[in-house]
């Protein structure tokens, strides 16, 4: 891939992506559908790592957190964990990355149908099965409970993530949950994030070798 888009090069995370594409894909296929994912406005907008775009994508998510999520939106701004130290990562790889790949192929199908939406509303869908242990670290509540802090937080959203969103059908779910629950401003404005900035990502064909 570097070869054929040497305007963008390897970027971490690229690997994820390939390698979920060879679970299902002959080599070459995968190739093709590489090129054609990290052609996709909000690929490509995320692999340019242009500062405003991830800039734009954290806004968003914080938006769609305070609105579904309030306390958890709080506890994480409280700590000091900024959207850039976990969402950029997510992102990148589809969460391919931080979830199994039984979990991660349910976040796949709905990206190709949907587009970028589905990433954000992945993305609160994981803090929806995630609230108690980030709100309640120790497990307890009430003035003897530990609260959370910028390590405890962290280690929920990548140590502890996959094994505590494990099911497919309860992330589904959630991610259904959220996606009812968004107002429709903010599913205009991911659209015009993809639309303005990066263009209209229409698929190519690679010529057959």
């Amino acid at each position: 891939y570097t070869f054929f888009r040497p305007d963008i090069g390897y970027v971490q995370g690229m690997s994820y992506l390939a390698a979920m594409l060879l679970l299902y894909l002959p080599s070459y296929q995968a190739f093709v559908g590489l090129c054609n994912l990290l052609n996709t406005p909000s690929v490509l907008g995320l692999y340019r790592l242009e500062p405003q775009a991830m800039a734009c994508r954290a806004r968003v998510f914080e938006q769609l957190c305070f609105q579904q999520l309030p306390a958890v939106a709080r506890c994480i701004e409280n700590v000091g964990l900024t959207p850039e130290m976990f969402l950029i990562d997510w992102f990148l790889t589809i969460f391919a990355k931080c979830l199994s790949v039984d979990v991660a192929s349910v976040v796949w199908d709905l990206f190709l149908l949907d587009g970028e939406v589905v990433l954000y509303c992945t993305a609160i869908a994981i803090l929806r099965i995630l609230e108690d242990p980030l709100l309640h670290p120790d497990g307890r509540r009430g003035p003897k409970a530990v609260p959370p802090d910028l390590e405890s937080c962290f280690r929920v959203l990548n140590e502890e993530l996959r094994s505590r969103v494990h099911d497919p059908d309860e992330l589904l779910w959630h991610i259904d949950q959220v996606r009812r629950r968004t107002p429709h401003r903010i599913c205009v404005e991911i659209r015009a994030i993809e639309n303005t900035e990066f263009g209209t990502g229409r698929s190519f064909t690679v010529p057959s070798p």
